[in-house]
């Protein structure tokens, strides 16, 4: 089969499109042919490297993936992490917590390829209208978002929620996963497009950075939100800590623009804060958010379809951060 592999970090000329065995299923495992694979943030970390961090290269890059069961022809997406299945967390649910934790296109091959192997409890259906490029933009931010807020915040009707970089992918969702839920949304983006996306999906306000103090103090009368949904890191996080009332709680999943932040421990005890960290989620959690997915209640947001021979011009686009919604790249090698 037809694969695209990173055997080490660099540019866009490191995805390198390779010739490897067909995989063969074994045990209950079921051969599925790719048709489309989501984008995230985590395919540029993968690429690029991260200082301290090993990747288990070489590697065959994509985490969201969409295609047709090889055996029956259905359409199914595949959860984009995955645990043993056996040991106590995930027989609990907490599949992101087992040690043997396995993210696709990270931690193990993804979905870049012709044809992947999965179990049943890896399957997501695909119905209702759902097209599979609109599938292949969800399952990993989806997850990501409904942990951060649902598990993790414990978000709660009447909640005000502030969603950092509410165009991006993380964002998109955080904002009808923060609706869902009956809670009260605002949302920063850089341009008037993106605050547009952001009310379109249920934002009752949007601002850019410049505005979003003054927007805040008439939004809340001052007191703060309760929740801010943060994955942007250090330009942030000042910003987000002042936005939190007292009691308040920030949740994050990422720092796209640095880790090392500074922390005001005063601020922290005497407003009595939580900082929440969020990573991905368990199985069961995305299968209950993909319920809402394919009944309208969340949408995904598709900014561009792009072949997957034009991988790079994808990445390039990502990179760029004009993205509102995914890229998604359909599969085109053979």
């Amino acid at each position: 089969m037809k694969a695209i592999l990173l055997s080490e970090h660099g540019g866009p000329e490191a995805l390198r499109l390779v010739e490897r065995p067909d995989p063969t299923p074994e045990g209950d495992q079921i051969a599925v042919a790719v048709s489309h694979v989501g984008l995230n943030h985590l395919d540029l970390w993968v690429r690029r490297g991260v200082p301290g961090h090993r990747f288990a290269l070489p590697l065959i890059p994509g985490s969201d993936l969409v295609g047709r069961r090889l055996d029956t022809g259905a359409l199914v997406a595949l959860q984009p992490g995955f645990g043993c299945g056996a040991c106590a967390r995930c027989l609990s649910g907490a599949h992101d917590r087992c040690r043997h934790y396995k993210i696709r296109g990270e931690t193990t091959d993804g979905g870049l390829c012709s044809v992947v192997l999965a179990r049943p409890a890896e399957l997501l259906p695909i119905e209702g209208g759902l097209d599979p490029a609109q599938a292949a933009a969800a399952p990993l931010a989806l997850l990501t978002a409904w942990h951060m807020l649902v598990t993790r915040a414990r978000v709660r009707a009447g909640d005000r929620v502030l969603v950092q970089a509410g165009a991006s992918g993380v964002g998109i969702y955080a904002i009808q996963v923060a609706r869902l839920f009956g809670a009260e949304v605002a949302a920063v983006a850089s341009t008037p497009e993106k605050r547009q996306l952001c009310r379109d999906l249920g934002a009752v306000e949007a601002w850019d950075r410049d505005g979003l103090r003054a927007g805040l103090r008439a939004w809340t009368d001052k007191e703060g939100v309760d929740i801010v949904v943060d994955h942007v890191g250090a330009e942030t996080w000042e910003a987000s800590l002042q936005a939190l009332r007292w009691g308040g709680t920030y949740v994050t999943c990422g720092a796209t623009t640095g880790h090392s932040v500074p922390l005001n421990l005063r601020a922290l005890f005497f407003k009595q804060l939580n900082l929440l960290g969020s990573t991905m989620g368990g199985m069961g959690e995305l299968r209950e958010a993909w319920g809402h997915l394919l009944a309208g209640r969340i949408r995904p947001v598709v900014h561009a379809v792009l072949p997957a021979s034009r991988l790079a011009e994808a990445h390039a686009l990502l990179e760029g951060r004009a993205v509102a919604g995914k890229v998604v790249v359909a599969w085109d090698l053979g």
